[in-house]
């Protein structure tokens, strides 16, 4: 909050993940400095800046609400907000950098889908380094919900999941699909779960049966399905399953507003329906590009 407040992007850090993949994400980022605490005791590379914000002295700072005047530059809707980089699981980890338009863009629809309102109470389990936590972070604040962070390590413990949701009154919380499986097949008391009213699944294809078991189990609860790649702020498709859904098929959806979806041939032709194609994106939501790449960038975000 305080960095993108300050005008910064922040690049978020798992102390967790390999060295060699911190020491990349570094190099690319090249940060002004790494947020951390004294507590932490992460091995960074030699010569990295770091802050311990534990041990910080601001006695004697303004607690005015910081304006362009306090920012080394004016802050502005194309300013990257944050960057987010991928697994590497198609080679190595690229750095997306998407601004505050995007994400802003994304949080508008997001409230104007789902009518968050000051009564929800919204569950922050996915890691900040996984796009989805963005809107997990940040959608609250625009309408003065609660947000509970989750106790570390009760995502791999159903039945603990289950009494999370009703000790906290969770109304709204993300699932990636073979994580909702799991805890479906834990057969959580629906009592536990009554104020639970939304479930946003992504990050993988939604079985047809895990969305069956879920509005079973749960059918006061909305499974929204969405899909989006990391180079654009987090979901540009929604589907949810409406009164006459046969039960055999959950597709990606429709483009969300300011989005636009295009199936191509590698001419960059729109395919007829029931063709095969490419992918393509297009809209206010997508990324600035990566980050240290222009090359790539200029290859992947292609003039439309």
């Amino acid at each position: 909050y305080a960095i993108v407040k300050a005008g910064g992007a922040y690049v978020p850090l798992d102390p967790d993940h390999p060295a060699d993949r911190l020491a990349y994400v570094l190099e690319i980022a090249k940060p002004t400095a790494v947020l951390t605490r004294t507590s932490d005791a992460v091995v960074l590379p030699h010569g990295t800046p770091t802050l311990d914000v534990d041990t910080l002295d601001l006695s004697g700072r303004a607690e005015t609400t910081v304006t362009d005047a306090d920012r080394l530059a004016p802050l502005r809707a194309d300013n990257t907000a944050y960057v987010i980089f991928t697994s590497g699981s198609t080679g190595r980890p690229k750095g997306v950098a998407v601004s505050h338009r995007a994400i802003v863009a994304n949080l508008q629809w997001r409230q104007t889908e789902y009518g968050f309102t000051a009564d929800d109470v919204i569950l922050q389990k996915t890691p900040f380094t996984f796009d989805v936590s963005v809107w997990e972070f940040f959608w609250p604040l625009i309408r003065g919900a609660s947000l509970v962070l989750m106790t570390p390590g009760v995502e791999k413990d159903s039945p603990a999941l289950a009494a999370e949701f009703a000790g906290r009154g969770i109304t709204v919380c993300h699932f990636v699909p073979s994580a909702l499986a799991a805890f479906l097949a834990a057969a959580p008391s629906s009592a536990a779960l009554e104020a639970l009213r939304l479930i946003v699944c992504s990050g993988e294809a939604l079985p047809p049966e895990v969305l069956r078991r879920g509005r079973e189990l749960l059918p006061a609860t909305l499974i929204d399905n969405l899909y989006g790649p990391t180079e654009a702020a987090v979901d540009v498709t929604e589907w949810a399953p409406g009164p006459h859904w046969d039960g055999t098929e959950v597709p990606i959806g429709s483009p969300i507003a300011n989005t636009a979806a295009y199936v191509l041939d590698k001419a960059l032709r729109p395919q007829p329906a029931g063709a095969v194609g490419e992918l393509y994106l297009a809209g206010i939501q997508l990324a600035r590009g990566y980050l240290q790449r222009p090359g790539l960038t200029a290859t992947r975000f292609v003039a439309n």
